[in-house]
Formats: C-alpha cells, sequence, structure tokens
C-alpha cells in the first residue's frame, strides 16, 4: 500500500473541475434528446399516439 502515488490537492480538484464540466454536458445532452423525443412525438402521427395497425396474414397450410 505503502508505493501507491499520491495525488495532489490541486491535481483532484482539477480532476473533479474537468469531470463536473463532463457531468454538465452530458446533462444537456440527455435534456436536449428528452425534448426532441417529446417534439418528435407530438409531430408525428405514427408515435406517442395510436399505434400502427399490424395486418395478419393467415396460414393457409390446413
Amino acid at each position: 500500500m505503502g508505493d501507491q502515488p499520491k495525488m495532489t490537492r490541486a491535481a483532484l480538484t482539477a480532476a473533479i473541475t474537468a469531470l463536473t464540466a463532463q457531468v454538465a454536458v452530458l446533462s444537456t445532452r440527455v435534456n436536449n434528446n428528452a425534448h426532441n423525443n417529446v417534439n418528435n412525438n407530438r409531430n408525428n402521427p405514427n408515435r406517442g399516439g395510436e399505434p400502427i395497425p399490424i395486418i395478419r396474414v393467415r396460414n393457409n397450410n390446413h
């Protein structure tokens, strides 16, 4: 355990700051995707509303 490298306070602070920035970017992307999906469902009649009917084909092999 004594051979492990030590991280300085400045390095840890920089790493946390970089990670915080990445999380903020990802959160924005998730929010944008959620907003786009809501708009897409609203604008596309085949999504988010009544399901598309399925045409069933009878099997004629008796």
